[in-house]
């Protein structure tokens, strides 16, 4: 019996301790969801989120998170501290692409999303951090969320044209989520060509395509949600057929040759901007010039008028080359001609004669011979 009570009496000690001290009040939160969430596109996803405590919790936080494509958790986007308004974080809402479509239930724990799109898809975390008793660790659960997208086949051409001897190219893509799985097969039930290649699975080639080759071909694509299926119609050109292939146009040559035409019409527009210019100013400069050299004459003429002359000091009256001209009675008196006198010239190293009475090249007029001396 004192032994027992010896073994005991640590314990008890321990308890004690723990009572004062206040240790054993501290809360211990276990989170649970009701696992992961797959919905369609545009329906609502509702991600749920409870917490259990081992001590009853007068205030608790309640955030969510998504989660970075690193596995970081980031900023939450939406807060909620009891008897508190709803925190939102705006700008992570809009990086999330969560704006107006995500919101608390009514328990204050779990969420919805409205209108869910693909980009949804991700790794949500539900937190909650006891507050009051204090003391306790946060603890988190994570929910992933899928938004699945149905096949839906998209043909870029048809039907299809193409040329014997050619390879063919048929194309199937569907924007789907998970991705698809594709199946290509022809709808007359024959096999498809020898040679036919796949390549990333919705494409289908046809290498050095035969007149056999055309007909319809059928895709199939398949994510495991759901199907959707399109249909080639393949139609070949040539063979016995002897239908020219038509000649494509090169549009390269044509494009430089605009470029080259448009760098000319600019630098024969510079060249003749640049010249009217050049003219206008030498124009200038050459009136500019011939007035500031009237100016300078008339100015010069001025200052001789002063100075009482009336003419420019470096002005001499002409003098006769012949002090004793002959004079012709009647005729024209040369005292005050300037230039060689009648006697100075030798008409008989010329071809012309000897002037006569009128003044012209050997013409006498009859009717002024007697008043020629």
């Amino acid at each position: 019996m004192y032994v027992l009570r010896s073994s005991l009496l640590p314990a008890c000690l321990l308890l004690a301790f723990l009572h004062l001290t206040g240790a054993q009040n501290q809360p211990v939160v276990t989170v649970t969801n009701s696992g992961n969430v797959q919905v369609f596109r545009t329906e609502t996803a509702n991600l749920n989120c409870s917490f259990a405590s081992t001590v009853p919790l007068t205030v608790q936080s309640v955030s969510w998170y998504k989660l970075n494509e690193d596995g970081t958790q980031g900023a939450p986007f939406l807060v909620y501290v009891t008897n508190s308004p709803i925190q939102a974080d705006a700008n992570r809402l809009t990086e999330l692409g969560l704006t107006d479509r995500v919101s608390f239930q009514s328990d204050s724990t779990s969420i919805t999303i409205q209108e869910t799109a693909q980009p949804d898809t991700g790794t949500f975390r539900c937190e909650v951090d006891p507050i009051f008793p204090g003391g306790g660790v946060a603890s988190s659960v994570d929910t992933n969320l899928t938004v699945v997208v149905l096949p839906q086949v998209t043909i870029a051409q048809l039907p299809l044209t193409a040329y014997v001897q050619e390879d063919v190219t048929l194309t199937c893509q569907s924007g789907s989520f998970p991705g698809s799985t594709y199946n290509w097969t022809r709808v007359d039930g024959a096999a498809l060509p020898g040679g036919a290649t796949f390549y990333e699975g919705y494409e289908l080639v046809l290498p050095k395509a035969v007149l056999s080759d055309a007909g319809q071909y059928r895709c199939v694509a398949d994510n495991g949600y759901g199907t959707d299926t399109g249909t080639y119609l393949l139609t070949l050109h040539g063979g016995d057929e002897e239908t020219p292939k038509p000649r494509t146009t090169d549009s390269t040559g044509l494009v430089v040759g605009l470029v080259l035409g448009l760098l000319a019409a600019i630098v024969l527009a510079a060249g003749i901007i640049y010249y009217c210019r050049n003219k206008g100013s030498g124009s200038s400069k050459k009136a500019e010039k011939k007035t500031k050299q009237q100016s300078a004459g008339s100015q010069s003429r001025h200052a001789d008028m002063e100075a009482g002359t009336g003419r420019p000091e470096s002005w001499e009256a002409p003098k006769p080359r012949n002090d004793s001209p002959k004079k012709r009675t009647g005729v024209f008196d040369t005292t005050d001609v300037v230039g060689p006198a009648d006697d100075d010239l030798d008409y008989s190293k010329q071809d012309i004669k000897p002037p006569g009475p009128d003044g012209k090249n050997g013409v006498h007029d009859k009717r002024n011979l007697d008043g020629y001396v």
